[in-house]
């Protein structure tokens, strides 16, 4: 069996009060519980939590969690990788415990990026409640996307592929001149994409984290938050061609973006694979001396 979402993420970032700052203040997430390393969490939706912030110089992701089913379906795709070659092995029970899933499995990307298959997120015990009033669109589709920089497409197409992904299309473009490339965006359920590969072998992984809200103005008011903070913001209010989303990329604390939108329109039955020329309808203006993969739907 596929996964089935983006289940959680983990960071490590160099200033956790200035990150949790902004994930509380811009996003809207609501701070959880420590979690057993000392990280700070935050939730979106009525899971413990969704997003992990360590300490660290690394600026950029650490971990990604994707769920998986149940117990036999990770089974199953753990199978299936050993199969490949893709060494995977069972989490603890005090790493599931540590993570706060019912199981797991721990792999590795072809980059070298830690991926857990997991079963079970917990739930909190108390109801979400946005320091902002922020409602993001979780459930089914999972926390958001991610788009991940990749030294070898092919071989992370293939492994990606063998979780479950399926392509939902393509954009080609120039980001600087000279460097032309054609962007794969990745979906495991009706959100357009969970994962995007940019192939562009750059010492960072994460491209940028995308959060999707309930109103356009929740978008806004957002996009009005980061600029009273400060944050700098890499790409204006925009709509993306492919996946429709209406959107804005605030710079973290961590160097890194996030993207935060709505309205983006769904994968289904029928759904035709598409080759773009442009990442954007219109919008998405980068702010003076933005770096140029920034705007990546």
């Amino acid at each position: 069996m596929p996964v089935s979402s983006l289940a959680y993420l983990g960071v490590g970032v160099a200033d956790v009060p200035a990150w949790a700052g902004f994930a509380t203040d811009v996003l809207g997430l609501e701070p959880s519980s420590r979690g057993p390393d000392g990280e700070t969490r935050f939730r979106s939706d009525e899971h413990a939590w969704r997003l992990a912030v360590h300490r660290s110089e690394a600026d950029d992701i650490i971990y990604a969690g994707f769920d998986v089913p149940d117990a036999r379906a990770l089974t199953e795709l753990t199978g299936h990788l050993r199969t490949m070659g893709v060494s995977a092995r069972a989490l603890t029970s005090a790493e599931a415990a540590a993570r706060g899933v019912m199981g797991g499995a721990a792999v590795r990307d072809p980059d070298g990026l830690a991926i857990e298959l997991v079963h079970g997120l917990h739930n909190a015990p108390e109801p979400y409640s946005s320091p902002r009033g922020a409602t993001f669109v979780t459930g089914s589709q999972g926390l958001g996307h991610v788009v991940l920089t990749t030294a070898n497409v092919e071989l992370s197409l293939k492994f990606y592929g063998a979780l479950g992904f399926g392509v939902s299309d393509y954009i080609k473009v120039e980001l600087a001149p000279g460097l032309t490339v054609n962007l794969v965006f990745l979906h495991c359920n009706a959100r357009h994409h969970t994962v995007a590969l940019l192939p562009v072998p750059m010492p960072k992984r994460l491209n940028h984290l995308m959060l999707e809200v309930a109103s356009v103005d929740m978008v806004l008011r957002a996009y009005y938050r980061a600029q009273a903070r400060g944050a700098p913001i890499v790409r204006h209010i925009g709509r993306h061609t492919n996946d429709h989303m209406f959107s804005f990329y605030a710079q973290t604390p961590a160097g890194f973006d996030v993207e935060y939108g709505f309205g983006a329109r769904h994968v289904g039955p029928g759904w035709t694979v598409e080759q773009y020329s442009a990442i954007s309808l219109w919008g998405h203006d980068a702010s003076c001396g933005a770096p140029a993969p920034g705007g990546a739907s």
